[in-house]
């Protein structure tokens, strides 16, 4: 198949308002969710800074 995707489709929950808050924010940055997401996935897996999700800040 000539349009097949190179890596498989995943699938997880998320709260409505999160996604589109995050999609939005990735358009601003002329980025994908995918790009930010694979980014996020990335750090954490390499020990990078994730916050704590008791230390969340309303915004």
């Amino acid at each position: 198949m000539p349009n097949q995707p190179k890596t498989p489709i995943r699938g997880f929950r998320i709260p409505d308002e999160l996604y589109r808050a995050a999609q939005a924010k990735a358009a601003d940055e002329g980025r994908t969710l995918t790009d930010v997401i694979r980014e996020f996935l990335e750090n954490y897996i390499h020990g990078g800074a994730v916050a704590d999700p008791g230390q969340r800040t309303a915004g």
